[in-house]
């Protein structure tokens, strides 16, 4: 046992400690004031009156913390945290001092300290309600399912009267994965509802979040049941019948599905889901890979074309599945029907069946006949019937969207001298319509040729000024020719005209496409401090709309719309696998890789006299844009408040705020971090969470791994990629590369265990084969991008392999390899990075085979505008992304 007089002691301080916590009677009427005062937002009155309270009571813990609210409220921040830290020190015992504390972490959104103050007052006092609200809230924001159960149920038992929290526990019960205990909870809450109006939307939603935690429990039979007994009460009538279709199927009451999803598709025939379920019920599946199921699925596509003659889903599906003559046939309707009718997007909707050679083949020769046929007779040449010979002719505009298909077609083929001809000769026949003009653009784009593409797309856009479609495309297109200014320009007259600036009213919209677009510009042009700030600003849009979730955790509670709230959390858990996100992720990484590899690569160039006048001015101009936003940020603030009626004026007159000015409007302190492996982190661990079915994400996680020698870490990277892809030719050279540089690790640099671990892994990851033997592999599959890849494992692997690799990459050139832009772009990335004689020879060959390309040209042809001719050779069986 402790000694007596310790025993003695601990008591004797907490009496202390409370005594200082009460106030006189007139204080404590102050200091209910204060707590008003901060409900309604009056910082300044609350302020006076915490002062007045330290007057008499200068270390009255609770009141030196409100103090500290208000301070922080008041734009004071620094100051109130000082206040608030004073406040706990001198009252830990108070749950008021932790829960304000709370607040202040919660406010700067440092939520994991929040929820620790949060426990910290749950602890003290643990029936207050706001306490437990905040708790809950904070918990599921984090994702802390088992606590936010606690929270929940803590909840209830304070106020079982209230509905929200009951429902406030299912929800938690649901995520948590407690399914059984959530259908109990729900069972009760319906249970003890009296006079339930007849087909309140409310309960509705409510009944139909039950029968999915019943759904995702695996209860089908019991859910199935439960839809049927309150189906009077269900005012979502689709969802109903949808869940119930779905129901059926699982359970495989197969004729009463059947009979569910063809009422589903009477009322929406174009439903590809709608499709799909009803050929299972079928007993055939739209995604077999065998002829057998293939065959099955299509006689039920059959019937259901019988059914629902004007669905084009279903005939769409069906070429999927088709092959050969029966695919010509069905092809050739499908595309008939759409090319006379002029459907611009129908290359765009069967694009997916070009994987297969195939049918590649025969959409072109079916194409290229009615090309012909419509030059000769204005006809597709398909007769009307069988037992007829008349054909329908066609207006010329079928002869155009012909044509317009052929284009994208060659295109897709990388045959882009063939395109172009093509949307020559449409442009010829329809000069005043943006869509070829547009088509021209792409084309370019891919053949590499950026500065044509942008006078295409420039044309575009001005045979129609007012269309905003037509000039965003313009502005990206500026952009990737790197003519920022004038990208903003063109956006900048459809941003709103009291904006600061064009940028900042995209920034405010979280207008992903533009930053994006924007910051790999500025990378291409080395200006990484902007690249860097653009990058940062779509990070903060990610940032800013994960945590635009947090008012949804009450608010969706109290409206009862629970399945679209499980809906948002699921979606918010996977919002960084964007796109727009993992292209900024990965431009930021590679930029603080650069730095933390040679600092000096991405230093700013040193200013001359002309380039010094010009920053200074661009300072200045900065600086006015700075005192314009103030200015309009000040204006909009009294015109509020002139609108608002005196009442609330009164309530709102204290509160602050405050105008928030870019301190690093160019990113130059994003530029000069002294740690960025450590910045690099930040947006990597987001993506390896979100995104780790990419193999892009473990090849940027090996690369930092590597920097910050966790040789461990970079080991987890390489498998994680290897069991996504193990043939991926991004991981080719990692693998080499990670294999070379622990065989040279000092003696004892890792412990036994590590190094055991690591040997093993390489043993999987090389499949037990010598460095040379796995390069030889990768090229033996064959390809451009198999060829690059063991280029850049040859160098990895030896030194002075350097004329190897070179004779490597001029075998990518031949007609046989077959080389994307992209793969020759690579390459030459090769040639430059070892400094090789054979650069520039490189690059003409490269030139020849990719005329277009704007990346093999010289500075002097780039300066002079020149570009040799197409040789109509680029690489016929490549498709190619838009």
């Amino acid at each position: 046992m402790p000694p007596k007089n310790v025993a003695k002691a601990a008591p004797a301080k907490v009496a202390v400690v409370a005594d200082n916590r009460t106030l006189p009677s007139k204080e404590a009427a102050l200091f209910k004031q204060v707590l008003q005062q901060y409900e309604t937002k009056q910082w300044k009155k609350g302020l006076k009156t915490a002062d007045t309270i330290l007057k008499s009571r200068p270390d009255h813990g609770e009141t030196l913390a409100m103090k500290g609210l208000f301070l922080a409220s008041s734009d004071r921040k620094e100051e109130g945290y000082e206040f608030v830290k004073k406040g706990v020190r001198q009252d830990m015992g108070s749950h008021i001092v932790w829960h304000v504390y709370g607040l202040m972490h919660r406010a700067d959104k440092n939520y994991e300290e929040a929820l620790k103050c949060y426990s910290q007052a749950n602890k003290i006092e643990k029936d207050s309600l706001n306490i437990l609200g905040d708790l809950a809230i904070l918990t599921i924001h984090l994702r802390h399912y088992s606590a936010y159960v606690d929270a929940r149920m803590a909840i209830l038992r304070a106020a079982p009267r209230l509905r929200r929290n009951w429902l406030g526990l299912a929800v938690a019960q649901h995520l948590d994965g407690q399914f059984a205990e959530a259908d109990r909870t729900m069972t009760s809450y319906e249970e003890m509802l009296r006079e339930v109006p007849d087909r309140e939307y409310e309960h509705s939603e409510v009944l139909l979040y039950h029968a999915s935690i019943l759904e995702d429990a695996g209860e089908f039979e019991k859910c199935l049941d439960f839809l049927g007994d309150h189906a009077s009460q269900i005012v979502d009538r689709q969802a109903y019948s949808v869940l119930r279709a779905h129901l059926l199927l699982k359970l495989g009451r197969k004729e009463p599905a059947e009979w569910a999803w063809q009422t589903l598709l009477e009322e929406n025939p174009d439903n590809y889901n709608y499709i799909k379920a009803f050929v299972q019920a079928k007993d055939a599946d739209v995604d077999s890979t065998t002829p057998e199921g293939k065959a099955a699925a299509v006689k039920v596509l059959d019937i259901l074309t019988e059914d629902f003659p004007r669905s084009l889903a279903v005939r769409r599906l069906a070429l999927d599945l088709v092959s050969g003559d029966e695919f010509r046939t069905k092809a050739s309707k499908y595309l008939t029907d759409a090319l006379s009718k002029g459907v611009p997007s129908i290359f765009a909707d069967i694009k997916a069946l070009y994987a297969d050679h195939a049918k590649r083949a025969i959409i072109g020769e079916l194409v290229e006949s009615y090309r012909q046929s419509l030059e000769a007779t204005e006809t597709f040449g398909i007769p009307l019937s069988a037992s007829s010979s008349e054909e329908t002719v066609e207006s010329s505009a079928a002869y155009l969207w012909t044509l317009y298909f052929l284009a994208q077609h060659h295109s897709a083929l990388s045959a882009h001298s063939t395109a172009l001809s093509l949307v020559d000769l449409a442009m010829a026949h329809t000069p005043s319509l943006p869509e070829l003009s547009m088509l021209k653009a792409r084309i370019l784009k891919r053949a590499g040729d950026v500065d044509g593409a942008l006078q295409a797309m420039t044309d575009a856009r001005l045979l129609d000024g007012q269309d905003r479609f037509l000039n965003s495309k313009s502005a990206k297109y500026h952009l990737r020719a790197d003519q920022v200014d004038e990208a903003e320009k063109i956006v900048g007259l459809f941003t709103k005209k009291d904006a600061p600036s064009p940028l900042q009213d995209l920034i405010d919209m979280q207008c992903l496409w533009f930053l994006q677009e924007e910051g790999q510009s500025f990378e291409r042009q080395a200006k990484y401090a902007l690249a860097l700030k653009r990058y940062h600003q779509i990070f903060n849009i990610f940032t800013d709309i994960e945590e635009d979730q947090y008012d949804f955790h009450s608010y969706c509670l109290r409206k009862m719309t629970l399945r679209a709230y499980v809906n948002l959390l699921r979606y918010a858990d996977n919002l960084r696998s964007h796109p727009r996100y993992m292209d900024a992720a990965k431009g930021a990484i590679e930029i603080y890789l650069q730095k933390h590899d040679d600092p000096s690569s991405v230093a700013p160039p040193p200013l001359t006299n002309g380039a010094l006048e010009a920053a200074e001015e661009k300072k200045k101009q900065d600086k006015i844009e700075a005192a314009k936003a103030k200015k309009a940020a000040d204006a909009a603030k009294e015109k509020d408040s002139k609108g608002k009626k005196a009442v609330v004026k009164k309530v709102d007159e204290d509160e602050v705020v405050p105008v928030i000015v870019d301190q690093d409007p160019n990113g130059d302190k994003l530029l000069a971090t002294e740690t960025p492996l450590d910045v690099a982190l930040t947006f990597l661990r987001p993506l390896e969470k979100a995104a780790g079915g990419e193999v892009g994400t473990w090849v940027l996680s090996f690369e930092v791994a590597i920097r910050r020698e966790k040789y461990l870490q970079a080991l987890r990277a390489l498998r994680s990629a290897h069991a996504i892809d193990p043939t991926s030719t991004a991981l080719h050279p990692l693998i080499v590369r990670f294999k070379v540089l622990v065989s040279h690790l000092p003696e004892g640099t890792l412990s036994p265990t590590v190094q055991t671990t690591i040997d093993t892994g390489l043993v999987e990851l090389l499949d037990g084969k010598s460095l040379d033997a796995f390069n030889a592999e990768v090229l033996q599959r064959g390809g451009a991008a198999c060829v690059v890849a063991a280029a850049k494992g040859t160098l990895a692997a030896r030194e002075g392999a350097q004329g190897e690799v070179e004779e490597l990459l001029f075998q990518l050139l031949r007609d046989e390899a077959n080389p994307t832009l992209a793969d020759a772009v690579d390459a030459l990335k090769v040639f430059r990075s070892i400094k090789s004689s054979k650069t520039d020879e490189f690059r003409k060959q490269a030139s020849q085979r990719f005329p277009l390309a704007k990346a093999f040209r010289s500075p002097e042809e780039i300066a002079a505008g020149l570009a040799p001719r197409p040789t109509g050779n680029e690489g016929k069986e490549v498709i190619e992304e838009s």
